[in-house]
């Protein structure tokens, strides 16, 4: 039995780091809104090699978002526009995503990007790329939901590239000129990555700009993982869920707009519920469909 609305600290990193990928800028409408590039060189931590991103900027005019390589130093990166360096202060990274925060000084000019508010739709879609070399068209072609019999914590897009698979966060766009997802790194298979989808940049983005790290919203509901369907084995005392009515036996249906099919499902689902943020949470009970609002709340210590 596993209780996955809690992180789990050390397994996420590596097969995240095999697994998070890119969607690409699919419209070539405006390029100027991601040149010149912003450039993040990560030193290498202990007994490790340092790596290089793609920054993209995130929110008004002076946050970006770019993607730490697994053995990478978090505490001190450079940051490059157009090959100058530019002043900035890391606002906050979170391990689990490996995706970091950076502010830069204010009078560097940039154009802020239009993200997608919700990237579900994304999979089976032309997208481009805006790599260093110049734009590269690509393809997402699914999502994935676990790797090496992991469950990841929340789901990413798989992409195929008609090139080199782009550096670590660089935007990938829709038609619309939209971002839908950043790269996170290549899968190991010829041009095929994954990436992490904006919806996802947007919730840890939401909690380590105002508070330094992500907050998990918490229900009470323990799953197990080797069951074919998204059953609770058991409610938490003193949760959300035993307040609610909820009880062992039921089988989740969705959460909020997120279709539930298995226990990937509800693990993505939790990944985006919000402390203090009410959702609608709907069961099968036998043969009755039950629906209930849920207000998640801050972790409790196991």
């Amino acid at each position: 039995m596993v209780d996955l609305e809690y992180p789990r600290r050390r397994w996420s990193i590596r097969p995240l780091g095999i697994l998070l990928g890119f969607l690409v800028p699919a419209s070539m409408a405006e390029p100027v809104a991601f040149s010149p590039r912003w450039r993040v060189n990560f030193p290498a931590a202990a007994n490790a090699k340092a790596c290089e991103s793609t920054a993209v900027a995130v929110e008004g005019d002076s946050i970006l978002v770019t993607v730490m390589g697994g053995s990478a130093d978090p505490m001190t990166p450079k940051l490059e526009l157009g090959g100058r360096p530019i002043p900035f202060k890391v606002i906050g990274h979170d391990p689990v995503s490996r995706l970091q925060f950076l502010q830069f000084q204010d009078g560097v000019p940039t154009k802020s990007s239009e993200w997608l508010t919700d990237a579900s739709g994304s999979a089976g879609a032309s997208m481009v790329a805006l790599s260093p070399a110049g734009p590269v068209k690509c393809r997402t072609t699914g999502w994935v939901k676990q790797v090496g019999g992991k469950i990841l914590p929340f789901a990413l897009l798989r992409v195929t590239f008609g090139g080199p698979v782009p550096p670590p966060g660089t935007p990938l766009t829709d038609d619309s000129g939209r971002i839908a997802a950043i790269v996170f790194q290549d899968a190991g298979a010829g041009n095929t990555a994954y990436a992490i989808p904006a919806e996802a940049v947007r919730r840890v983005r939401r909690d380590v700009c105002s508070g330094g790290h992500l907050v998990r919203g918490w229900l009470g509901l323990a799953l197990r993982a080797e069951s074919p369907s998204p059953q609770v084995i058991r409610v938490l005392p003193n949760s959300p869920a035993s307040a609610s009515g909820v009880l062992a036996g039921d089988v989740i249906v969705s959460i909020g707009a997120r279709q539930v099919a298995d226990y990937a499902d509800a693990a993505n689902a939790f990944f985006y519920l919000i402390p203090g943020q009410p959702v609608e949470v709907k069961l099968l009970r036998g043969v009755d469909q039950l629906a209930y609002i849920l207000t998640p709340t801050n972790p409790v210590s196991k």
